[in-house]
């Protein structure tokens, strides 16, 4: 008697796990997909350091479309991304996964896989990214990463020839800086994010406000944008100038060299 009663709770467990596959599966095949949905942080690595102030956090997606449709009826397989700074990734059901403490991005970064961070102070922090629904609720098993990083202050000490990074602002029509300070001969690059949308800007590198010399001219993009600019700084010590070639009189700055 024992033994029928195994068999046969037995195969009724098999029987609901085969209904349940006939059910999900097909869901996640219709959509060309054969697995179940997966996000991973590429960039930042976990554990790793980097310059304070700009942050990109990029992923990858697997068997999830990405899809504009924020705020509308859920659809299996489908929906877009939440990302999060200092924040505990929230998962509950049915909630808005949107996090009460820490940093939201904005929803126009959903559908991107990518996301720069501004104004990163120095010191550990930790970044999250998590596939939500249509209307914004977690997924059915919650479907998260994270990685717990270091930002570090670059300064002309941690500065190398072959690596002075910069991070610089275009928003409002202004520069978040006024002053860029590299080690003569460097090697630089200047990580780019004109904020203000559709507004074109550059930057660029003169021998002087004259603007007759040029050093280096970086291509214009429109915002909301993000480019990483990578030039050689002069071999002399001494100031130079930057500025937007489209705004070449309000957004201007001191380049000096050491």
């Amino acid at each position: 008697m024992k033994s029928s009663y195994k068999r046969y709770l037995s195969g009724s467990v098999s029987l609901l796990l085969l209904m349940l596959a006939l059910i999900v599966f097909p869901v996640y095949a219709a959509n060309g997909m054969s697995g179940m949905p997966q996000i991973n942080i590429t960039e930042p690595k976990d554990g790793s350091e980097m310059a304070a102030g700009n942050v990109t956090v990029s992923v990858e997606v697997m068997n999830f479309n990405l899809v504009d449709k924020l705020g509308k009826a859920n659809v299996a397989g489908e929906g877009h991304i939440h990302w999060f700074m200092d924040a505990k990734t929230p998962t509950a059901p049915g909630k808005n996964a949107k996090a009460k403490r820490g940093r939201n991005a904005p929803s126009s970064a959903a559908l991107d896989k990518s996301y720069t961070w501004t104004k990163v102070a120095a010191g550990m922090h930790n970044f999250s990214v998590e596939l939500v629904n249509n209307d914004h609720t977690p997924l059915s098993p919650p479907v998260v990463a994270e990685v717990n990083v270091t930002a570090k202050d670059e300064t002309l000490k941690t500065m190398s020839m072959e690596n002075a990074t910069v991070g610089l602002i275009a928003k409002s029509m202004a520069f978040n800086t006024s002053t860029i300070t590299v080690p003569a001969g460097a090697r630089v690059t200047v990580n780019f994010d004109n904020q203000d949308a559709n507004v074109p800007h550059n930057f660029a590198v003169y021998d002087s406000a004259n603007a007759k010399t040029t050093i280096f001219k970086g291509d214009i993009i429109t915002g909301p944008k993000m480019i990483a600019y990578t030039f050689d700084a002069p071999t002399t010590p001494g100031t130079y100038f930057f500025r937007c070639d489209i705004h070449p009189t309000i957004m201007t700055g001191k380049f000096v060299v050491e």
